[in-house]
């Protein structure tokens, strides 16, 4: 019987993410379908996380995978990479869309609008442009990465990951 070393001991925030990350790293590289499919739902699943899901994005992302034609687990690993950074995610939106937007109104007559609307409405589409934007850049750089390298780093990578999931497993007396 395998027993974890210090199964009783509380872990750390920091180990449990380390462990979260391989855990879904070797989800991904166990994959043997095509490369194609496989950055594709990665891809789709990752744009997810630049979008408003409320807290559902995780699940959204491998069904929108799978409508896209990509592969479903390739999706929630994408889904679920990015969901620690969501605060982080929506600053970059927002930075984004303001330096698109310059800072302008997309009012014509300013007049009729308060300074709270017109923030919000500054605001709404600031972010908006910015997901966009952002989500184009972040999901097409990850298909053609993935897309480019996946059966060459496919094998080491699994394996390093695999070695270093395994080692802290020990054999029970």
């Amino acid at each position: 019987m395998l027993v974890r070393k210090g199964m009783n001991k509380q872990r750390g925030i920091g180990e449990r993410i380390v462990r979260w990350v391989r855990f879904n790293g070797i989800r991904l590289f166990r994959i043997r379908a095509a490369s194609e499919r496989v950055a594709r739902g990665f891809a789709v699943g990752l744009i997810i996380n630049f979008l408003p899901t409320f807290g559902f994005g995780v699940l959204i992302s491998g069904f929108v995978a799978r409508t896209f034609g990509g592969n479903v687990v390739a999706g929630f690993v994408g889904g679920a990479l990015l969901t620690w950074a969501w605060p982080f995610l929506f600053f970059l939106n927002l930075r984004v869309g303001a330096l698109v937007l310059h800072k302008r109104a997309p009012i014509a007559d300013p007049d009729q609008l308060t300074d709270t609307m017109l923030s919000k409405v500054v605001w709404g589409q600031a972010f908006s442009i910015g997901a966009f934007i952002n989500s184009l850049v972040v999901g097409l750089a990850a298909y053609l990465l993935l897309r480019l390298l996946y059966h060459e780093i496919r094998q080491p990578v699994l394996n390093r990951l695999r070695r270093r999931f395994h080692r802290r497993l020990a054999v029970a007396p």
